[in-house]
């Protein structure tokens, strides 16, 4: 069977996956994920929440890419636009082997969509399917009013994933600049935490635009050549 395909699926980032997730071996969400999409009936579904920046997005991706790697269906939702679009768009899903809820937080204040995930929950716990939601808080700090959800995304496999620090953050660039085929100086690596936007995203595009930048001038990086580059 072909995946589903719906407005609110996402572009797979090429380079989000679970070994490539910063500490991946000895991150207990990874290796939980790695050997839940391996069952053949899952446990119950996994809650995954934390800050901005904590690696929540990366982790739903990298199932999705897991599972494609398994000849498995999958799909990935992010619930930020949902005013917009009917919760029916989460109908049948349950067709799927795995589905991935981003940003559980937005539905709070619309019953409907609380409701209809309710429901899709249910229908996947009935079908023995993998489903991944994710969010910025606790189940309880949600702001959900769906009480029987809350109890659900209680009931789940949770992780708690904690913000990179700064020395965190460099190690993942530098293991990302290694992937790119680029070698990312101690000094050059601190000078772009220090000197650019410290979001994760934000820091991996910007080296994709320095890789680029390496191999039309064929330069190393430098911190004159980052400033020409990035100014």
């Amino acid at each position: 069977m072909q995946p589903l395909q719906y407005t609110l699926a996402v572009t797979l980032p090429e380079d989000e996956t679970l070994d490539s997730f910063y500490a991946a071996g000895q991150s207990e969400a990874v290796v939980f994920l790695k050997n839940y999409l391996q069952q053949r009936v899952p446990q119950s579904p996994v809650f995954l929440f934390g800050a901005s920046g904590s690696g929540k997005s990366h982790l739903l991706y990298a199932a999705c890419v897991q599972a494609q790697e398994q000849g498995l269906t999958s799909q990935l939702l992010t619930l930020d636009d949902c005013k917009l679009l009917s919760p029916r768009l989460l109908d049948d899903l349950e067709q799927l082997d795995l589905v991935c809820l981003d940003n559980i937080q937005a539905i709070a204040g619309d019953i409907s969509w609380q409701t209809a995930v309710f429901d899709l929950y249910n229908r996947m716990q009935e079908q023995g399917k993998a489903l991944i939601i994710v969010g910025n808080e606790s189940p309880s700090q949600l702001g959900l009013q769906l009480a029987d959800l809350v109890s659900r995304l209680q009931a789940c496999t949770a992780f708690q994933l904690r913000l990179l620090t700064d020395e965190d953050k460099q190690k993942l660039l530098q293991q990302k600049a290694r992937l790119r085929g680029m070698e990312l100086p101690d000094e050059v690596a601190r000078y772009l935490l220090n000197h650019q936007d410290r979001d994760i995203r934000a820091l991996v595009s910007m080296l994709d635009k320095l890789d680029k930048a390496t191999l039309v001038h064929q330069r190393k990086l430098t911190i004159p050549f980052v400033k020409d580059i990035l100014n």
